[in-house]
């Protein structure tokens, strides 16, 4: 999701220290967890939302015309049979033993 290695973490939690202290410290990080927890619950249901609307929607389609999801491309075109291929002997076939 981010591109954020050790030494730029490290940064954070340093300035963190500096500006808030040890003693709130703590308390903040469990905060911004939380709320990026919440934050990421909330867009995963919203992505779930649109999937599932997306896929009610080409339900629908494929119901107003039940015979689409029957009929192929293979249909409209008849099929080719496939010419028999005679097996291939070799010399050794043709060697007696």
């Amino acid at each position: 999701m981010f591109d954020i290695g050790f030494l730029e973490l490290m940064v954070v939690a340093i300035i963190g220290l500096l500006v808030l202290g040890p003693e709130r410290l703590p308390q903040a990080a469990r905060t911004a967890g939380l709320f990026l927890g919440r934050i990421r619950r909330s867009l995963n249901n919203i992505q779930d939302d649109l999937e599932r609307q997306v896929r009610t929607e080409e339900l629908r389609e494929k119901l107003k015309d039940p015979y689409a999801t029957f009929l192929d491309d293979d249909v409209s075109e008849p099929a080719k049979p496939t010419p028999k291929a005679e097996p291939q002997r070799s010399e050794q076939d043709d060697k007696p033993s």
